[in-house]
């Protein structure tokens, strides 16, 4: 069966331990390969109205501005899935000890995400192609390489096997990693205490709420949203606490 599907993976945050974002997100917008062209017709409009040649989502200064770009693409059909870690709560095992931390917690995500969008294709009885977020270093071809050999060739996972070609590009030169940028940052954007003005803006991530993936369109938690680890998930405090319109 021939691919029908691409799927587009972002980050959001730093996974530098101690000393980056508490938050990391890993996203991938999920799209069908004949509703590319009608979305990336929407996402040219949109860089057109904000007279931009990238949709860097985070980079956008303005809430206006990121409130257009999620009330535009929230219409396009696509979902989204994501890997939610807090940085500060990270637990290695001893093995562990003397590898890149950065780069481990990176694929432990990067499994787990990948699980998830296969259950979703495994549902749809579709295969997809893997398009990562490149950094233009040897990390991208260590990455691919780690999912073709490792991630999708080993059985001791939960990812399906509907996963076909496995490649990278930068969000300049494919405006679909720019979709999964505006998602994987919304909600980044939800869990990130402004360092500026110290709170959250979970307004964007509300908005996306319905193309998370759902388990018989229903179930929301280790689906479309899975925490690195249970003890990550933060009380409904943190979040009405720190979100400037939450109500009590």
């Amino acid at each position: 069966m021939a691919s029908s599907y691409s799927v587009y993976i972002d980050e959001a945050g730093d996974l530098g331990i101690n000393r980056g974002t508490q938050w990391f997100i890993l996203g991938a917008a999920i799209v069908k390969k004949e509703n590319e062209k009608q979305i990336r017709a929407k996402l040219n409009s949109i860089r057109t109205v904000l007279n931009c040649k990238e949709i860097h989502f985070r980079q956008l200064r303005h809430f206006e501005k990121r409130a257009y770009v999620v009330n535009q693409i929230v219409s396009e059909p696509f979902q989204f899935c994501c890997v939610v870690m807090d940085t500060t709560k990270v637990k290695l095992t001893p093995k562990d000890k003397g590898a890149n931390k950065s780069v481990l917690l990176y694929n432990y995500a990067c499994r787990y995400l990948l699980e998830r969008v296969s259950w979703l294709l495994r549902d749809l009885n579709q295969k997809g192609d893997v398009m990562l977020s490149s950094r233009g270093t040897s990390r991208d071809k260590e990455l691919i390489t780690y999912i073709q050999d490792i991630l999708i060739a080993r059985t001791d996972n939960q990812i399906k096997p509907v996963f076909e070609k496995i490649s990278s590009k930068t969000a300049a030169s494919w405006d679909m990693l720019q979709l999964a940028d505006v998602c994987a940052t919304s909600v980044f954007m939800a869990y990130e205490i402004s360092s500026n003005f110290q709170f959250l803006l979970p307004c964007f991530a509300h908005k996306l709420a319905p193309k998370f993936y759902r388990y018989n369109n229903v179930t929301l938690l280790n689906y479309g949203l899975k925490y690195f680890s249970p003890e990550m998930k933060p009380n409904r405090s943190y979040f009405v606490d720190n979100s400037p319109c939450s109500k009590e």
